[in-house]
């Protein structure tokens, strides 16, 4: 029996793992074959304060950058994240969904989406419609991920080779 390959994978990384460059790159190759996209890139830039690094939302389709990051002032320790950020991504994501995208992207598994927000209604519906759905997830939330994805996706390293390999699958079970 010919097993179908998950729809869903999780890049799962460790901290001195950056898989964006490899999601990029998987990126550029569909969109070069006229296979539409949709969803986030993460990219860095430098915050407002030494040593920061902000967060922000490259829209694959429009180009456009969201930050996603507010300035809790230069000794703060709390959570960076910007929620109306994150809300105004959610709506970016669900508009991308409705025209039916051959890939869906998401840049992060993190904090929010394991406490029920963030992304989360938005990946939920990409698994609900059967789209194919590549995302990140940062090994110290691999818990919370699994807890939502309850064993149904592909749990990948952050190496293009293991990337392409489930995309070339997904890709060959969804054209047959």
């Amino acid at each position: 029996m010919n097993e179908q390959p998950s729809r869903i994978a999780a890049i799962v990384f460790a901290p001195e793992e950056a898989p964006d460059a490899l999601v990029a790159d998987l990126v550029e190759r569909l969109r070069a074959r006229r296979l539409r996209v949709t969803g986030f890139l993460q990219r860095f830039v430098d915050g407002p304060h030494e040593d920061d690094r902000d967060a922000v939302l490259h829209d694959i389709e429009t180009g456009a950058m969201l930050p996603i990051m507010q300035d809790l002032g230069a000794e703060s320790e709390g959570c960076r994240i910007d929620t109306a950020a994150m809300a105004r991504a959610a709506a970016m994501l669900s508009r991308g969904l409705d025209a039916a995208p051959d890939l869906v992207i998401v840049n992060r598994f993190g904090r929010l989406e394991s406490e029920g927000e963030g992304l989360l209604a938005e990946i939920g519906r990409a698994v609900a419609e059967e789209r194919p759905l590549l995302i990140c997830v940062p090994e110290r939330y691999r818990d919370a991920w699994n807890a939502f994805a309850a064993g149904l996706d592909t749990q990948l390293p952050a190496r293009d080779e293991a990337i392409a390999e489930w995309w070339r699958a997904v890709a060959a079970s969804v054209s047959a």
